[in-house]
């Protein structure tokens, strides 16, 4: 026997699933987010790079920024800039890494930047990855880090799977509460 529900509990059951979706889809987007705009496409050009070509490289310039958070953690996002030749045709690259934001994962950043940085004063040649198909296209070092893969698929089960539970939660409430019907 289901119990049926009264208009003003009816409302009130309306306006708290409304609060609660109102609360629930920015955790449940920015979970589906983070997977789609950040995890996905670093995944995404980690796999289509590893049929690259390797070629030596001169850096021009190297730069390692620094910027310091108001907890006191510094992060670090390196920038550059390479000349190579691939067929006889010389190109410029500027892409470091896979990620370009600066982050505090690990020494991954400070070690890039070093490298680069003591390349460009001794002059030595450094190993850039090119696309065969587009020699325009090229970068320093496209390992995928495991530390910034798990955080990022970390926040994105998190927030998204908050989010999306209770998303269900309050679907399947409203469903079964809205649902009765008076009898006859």
């Amino acid at each position: 026997m289901t119990q049926q529900l009264s208009a003003a509990e009816r409302k009130q059951t309306l306006i708290g699933l409304l609060i609660g979706t109102v609360l629930a889809v920015p955790f449940a987007a920015a979970g589906l987010g983070i997977l789609l705009f950040m995890t996905a496409p670093m995944v995404y050009d980690w796999a289509r790079m590893q049929t690259w070509h390797s070629v030596p490289a001169q850096v021009e310039a190297a730069t390692l920024q620094s910027q310091k958070s108001s907890k006191g953690s510094t992060s670090y996002s390196v920038s550059t800039r390479y000349r190579y030749q691939v067929g006889g045709v010389e190109y410029t690259g500027s892409r470091a890494s896979l990620t370009t934001r600066a982050d505090n994962i690990g020494s991954f950043q400070e070690q890039l930047g070093h490298r680069l940085q003591g390349a460009e004063r001794t002059g030595e040649p450094v190993t850039v990855w090119v696309n065969p198909a587009q020699p325009t296209e090229s970068i320093v070092d496209r390992s995928l880090r495991p530390g910034l893969l798990a955080l990022q698929l970390g926040l994105a089960l998190a927030f998204g799977g908050f989010g999306g539970h209770l998303l269900v939660r309050m679907g399947r409430t409203m469903w079964g509460r809205l649902r009765t019907q008076p009898p006859g």
